[in-house]
This record gives structure tokens, C-alpha cells and sequence, in this order.
């Protein structure tokens, strides 16, 4: 219950730093700190990177991470092991949440010659979903003994980082539309992994009573001859 609340606290406050950012963001005025890092963004060397990151879009997408969450909740089921649930609930919420947040807050998306004015920029979805699933995943899969602790650390970090810097290589969001992207997405797979899967699987829980208490291994004493 105490992790619960305090899963819920950083929830709360991720969501609230969203709001704050967003609220702070002007429509089609990007702040310096936006302006200066898509030129780095564009610059001709890093054109090979963004290229090589273009398989990530369909993944970003909501069929793409969706349909991760359902696998990965099938295998966990498969295995005997709780927290499917909550892993597809925070995919969908992640598309759904930010969906919701682009019918109501408006912001121009970078302008590009080769495409439509667009003013649905903040948050980015693709980064908001990956970041969604990889929350709640990886919380999940390390309760249940699937992946260790460092291993979930890096689900949680990585994919969210490689997603929203292939938004801004793609010049497809400005970085602060990224930043919202990870606000939103951890504060939607805290709160589904806090509401949906702290509950440990039967299988781990026969585990640890089969390992029983740990014994403490004691110094034998030394006798004198």
C-alpha cells in the first residue's frame, strides 16, 4: 500500500508538470531552448541517424505499441504471471490520454515544407505510448521475477529516450513536445501499474514460500586444543 501511494505521489506530480509545461508553452512561438535544438537536430550528419531510426514510427503508433502490451501480456499469462492487465491498460490509456490532450490544448508542430500546418504537437503520442507501456512493463516484469531490477530500469529509460529522440531527428515535435511525452506517459503507467498490478502471481508467491526464511549463517566457535 505504501508503494501504491507513493507510485500514485509521482503520478500526480508528473502530470501536474505537464500541465505546467504546457501552460507555459506558446502556440506557434517555440522557446529558444526548442529552436536551438532542432538546428541540431538538422544538421547534414545527423540525417543518417534519423534515417536508420525510421523503422521506430509504426512502433510508436497505436496499433504498434498496443499490440506489444496484448503480447506481452499473453506471454505473462502463459507463464503464470499477474500484471497483463495493467500493461494493456496503460497502452491504451497512453493513446487515449493524449488524444484528449490535443482535442482540448493546441500547439504548432515545427513547420516543414513538405507537409501541412499541423496544430496538434503537444504531447507527442509516439512518445507518450512508449513511454506508457515501458513504465507499467517494466515494473511488472520485474515483480513477477520475468527481468531483474537492472534490467528494468533500462525498459523503463531507454525505449522512451530512443522514441523521443526520433521525434525530434524526424522534426516531427519540438523537444518540449518530448518532455511532455514522458511526463504523460509516466504518470499514465504509474498510476496503471499502482491501480492494476501490485498484486504478485500465485506462481512467485509459491516461490517465495517455497524459499522459505533465509538462514543466517553463524560463525562456528573455535576451541582452543
Amino acid at each position: 500500500m505504501k508503494e501504491n501511494r507513493v507510485d500514485l505521489l509521482l503520478a500526480t506530480s508528473a502530470a501536474a508538470a505537464a500541465v505546467l509545461l504546457a501552460r507555459a508553452l506558446p502556440f506557434d512561438e517555440p522557446p529558444a531552448i526548442d529552436g536551438r535544438l532542432r538546428r541540431a537536430a538538422n544538421k547534414p550528419r545527423l540525417r543518417p541517424v534519423a534515417a536508420a531510426m525510421r523503422p521506430l514510427f509504426p512502433i510508436g503508433l497505436p496499433g504498434g505499441y498496443i499490440g506489444i502490451a496484448y503480447i506481452l501480456a499473453r506471454s505473462l499469462r502463459r507463464k503464470r504471471c499477474a500484471g497483463g492487465p495493467a500493461i494493456v491498460t496503460s497502452a491504451w490509456a497512453g493513446w487515449l490520454v493524449h488524444r484528449a490532450i490535443k482535442v482540448v490544448y493546441r500547439r504548432e508542430r515545427p513547420l516543414r515544407r513538405d507537409r501541412a500546418r499541423r496544430t496538434e504537437s503537444y504531447p507527442s503520442g509516439h512518445t507518450t505510448g512508449t513511454t506508457a507501456l515501458s513504465v507499467t512493463a517494466a515494473r511488472v516484469l520485474s515483480r513477477e521475477g520475468v527481468i531483474s531490477r537492472n534490467a528494468a530500469v533500462a525498459l523503463a529509460i531507454v525505449p522512451p529516450f530512443v522514441m523521443g529522440t526520433y521525434r525530434v531527428l524526424a522534426d516531427d515535435h519540438w523537444a518540449t513536445d518530448v518532455v511532455g511525452g514522458w511526463l504523460v506517459g509516466a504518470a499514465i503507467g504509474l498510476s496503471c501499474d499502482a491501480a492494476l498490478g501490485e498484486t504478485r502471481s500465485l506462481r512467485v508467491l509459491e516461490a517465495l514460500r517455497r524459499r522459505g526464511p533465509r538462514r543466517v549463517r553463524r560463525a562456528r566457535p573455535k576451541f582452543a586444543e
